[in-house]
């Protein structure tokens, strides 16, 4: 069997939508609204953002998904409300060279945004984006710490399998914690 090699995920030539949601690429103009969302505790608990959360972290954060971009190991999309534009979160997948069929989808919603659907409609989008766009992406992986249920909620929604709790698994703050792993494969039903 031939080695297929990594591919980066090109940027898209316009933003994905479904009607309700935006993915588009992250610009300077986000900065405010991402510092304003991850200075909530919420996130920190969940996401290894820095603590204080200040606006040069976001400033930095932006630079940094043009990077991800061009490199294709951390295409990053701003999630935003069709209708008005507002920033909701933001959606990465995160890929590594020497396992080019996975990738991982991770996500953060700003407080306002949750309880909406928005984290499911937005990795449903992303992850049919990415599957339409690498034949040789077989696996998609979704990681939570154990105790967040409502990412895990999302991962069921999107049609991920949990397939189980990996122990000191994910780095976080310093410390290996145990995660839970989702998966959803190539040709899963997504419900």
């Amino acid at each position: 069997m031939a080695t297929r090699l990594f591919r980066p995920f090109p940027a898209p030539d316009r933003p994905l939508t479904d009607g309700t949601l935006v993915l588009r690429l992250p610009r300077d103009a986000d900065a405010p609204a991402i510092a304003a969302a991850c200075a909530d505790p919420e996130i920190a608990r969940w996401i290894p953002v820095p603590v204080p959360y200040r606006l040069e972290d976001a400033r930095t954060f932006v630079a940094f998904t043009a990077e991800g971009w061009s490199g294709g190991r951390e295409p990053t999309f701003v999630i935003a409300d069709a209708a008005d534009g507002a920033l909701l979160g933001t959606l990465a997948f995160h890929r590594r060279p020497d396992e080019p069929g996975k990738a991982a989808v991770g996500y953060w919603l700003a407080p306002g945004a949750r309880g909406r659907g928005a984290a499911t409609g937005a990795v449903l989008l992303a992850v049919r984006w990415a599957f339409g766009i690498e034949p040789a992406l077989v696996r998609m992986e979704l990681l939570t710490l154990v105790g967040n249920e409502a990412s895990g909620r999302v991962a069921l929604r999107a049609g991920f399998t949990r397939e189980g709790v990996l122990r000191r698994y994910l780095p976080f703050r310093g410390e290996l914690m145990d995660a839970v792993m989702f998966a959803r494969l190539r040709g899963d039903p997504e419900t």
